[in-house]
């Protein structure tokens, strides 16, 4: 076996920065972003913060979606999967994992299906039911959402899409993903 190539490795170190820095700049665009949509959106007379006070804080700056965010089997007299949990977790700038509080909203289509029977359901959490369903114990720091079904999906591929809005700054931030879930017997 001969000695892994110095230049390979080197660019592969590169690639990786380059592909950090890439995840970065999107997360600050789309803070930027979700900023601008909440001022414009969101006329108030309570006392706002100003964003050079916001900077120095520790806001929501995206969201991630855990990698057990899928079908959920709720009804365990059944076979396959009646809904899904969704695991959702506000980041800041430096891409850390925290509590913050917000309203969520959850939605999920099977995009194989026709026309408006594609969405297999809607549900929103208020800030307040929202904080029923924090899981900020074993290194997990994640809200961890259930979502049972209100249409039973036809194929097992179904999309998730998550917004969460920062109860702090009112920006919103969505993230999707493509889930499996476990078929039931129709």
């Amino acid at each position: 076996m001969g000695k892994p190539n110095q230049a390979n490795i080197e660019l592969r170190k590169q690639n990786q920065d380059l592909q950090s820095q890439v995840t970065t700049l999107r997360q600050e665009r789309d803070a930027a972003k979700a900023e601008v949509a909440g001022l414009r959106g969101h006329a108030t007379t309570v006392p706002a913060l100003s964003p050079d006070r916001i900077a120095r804080l520790f806001t929501t700056t995206g969201i991630e979606l855990g990698r057990l965010t899928g079908g959920a089997d709720l009804d365990p007299d059944k076979p396959g999967d009646e809904g899904l949990k969704v695991y959702v977790t506000p980041v800041d700038n430096s891409h850390q994992k925290f509590k913050a509080a917000g309203s969520i909203v959850v939605e999920a289509f099977d995009l194989a299906a026709e026309g408006s029977a594609s969405r297999v359901g809607r549900w929103e959490f208020s800030t307040e039911n929202a904080a029923k369903y924090w899981s900020g114990a074993l290194l997990r720091y994640e809200y961890v959402l259930p979502c049972p079904f209100e249409k039973q999906p036809a194929h097992p591929d179904i999309t998730v899409k998550v917004t969460f809005t920062d109860e702090l700054t009112s920006r919103a931030f969505t993230q999707q993903r493509v889930v499996k879930v476990r078929l039931t017997d129709q």
